[in-house]
């Protein structure tokens, strides 16, 4: 398979007053489409600026990363949001549902913002997300009636709503217990084996264990790449 993720000589500069911090130094690699790959590294690696890079939350410095074979660095930020939109699935740490809607609400958003279908259409698809992560009979309870898992969960239907490429996590399993978290794993372990690209960014070596390469980061340079 064609890589859905590639980066070459990628450098990113930030000014901080007088001094600017290099947090990547140029790095190159690719991610094949149906890849489960682990950025994986200690704070102040890099590993957060990567994944925002792939994310196209941000641009490098110097340097091209691509997604889907569209040179991020070309758009403008209409442009990025709409890749974003329709090329990458988020699922973050803190989950970051909107509290005062519902999971089903919170699942149809995403959605919202492409205008590829009806609103039935939307709950549809939402509701038969929400099924395929276990969560059926919780998809009309408000985020603060769900426990850390089924909040991630719905954070990960979430994600899937558009149908994205690509399933960008980011220390998925940093705020839930180690049964919870093994669970979200498994999950993840299984939309894999669908065929989805998952990229997790963490520290956390047992988490990093579930991926089939892992990409090492120390002080903005990639240090390692192992496959498992």
């Amino acid at each position: 398979m064609g890589a859905i993720v590639s980066a070459q000589h990628v450098t990113k500069i930030y000014p901080m007053g007088a001094v600017h911090v290099t947090a990547l130094d140029d790095v190159s690699f690719s991610i094949a489409e149906g890849e489960f790959v682990a950025i994986m590294g200690p704070s102040g690696s890099g590993k957060s600026t990567l994944m925002n890079l792939i994310g196209c939350l941000d641009k490098p410095t110097t340097g091209m990363i691509s997604i889907n074979g569209t040179d991020i660095s070309r758009l403008n930020d209409r442009q990025l949001a709409r890749l974003r939109g329709s090329q990458i699935g988020f699922v973050f740490q803190t989950f970051n549902l909107i509290p005062r809607i519902n999971a089903l609400a919170n699942v149809m958003l995403p959605m919202t913002f492409t205008n590829r279908l009806s609103g039935r259409e939307r709950q549809q698809r939402a509701e038969q997300l929400l099924q395929s992560v276990g969560l059926g009979a919780r998809m009309h309870h408000l985020p603060n009636e769900l426990s850390g898992g089924e909040r991630q969960r719905v954070a990960i239907a979430r994600a899937l709503a558009n149908d994205p490429k690509i399933i960008l996590a980011d220390e998925p399993t940093g705020n839930l217990d180690t049964k919870t978290g093994k669970a979200i794993l498994d999950l993840f372990v299984e939309l894999h084996r669908n065929g989805r690209t998952i990229v997790v960014v963490t520290h956390d070596a047992n988490v990093a264990s579930y991926a089939r390469r892992i990409i090492r980061l120390l002080d903005g340079k990639i240090v390692g790449d192992e496959k498992l």
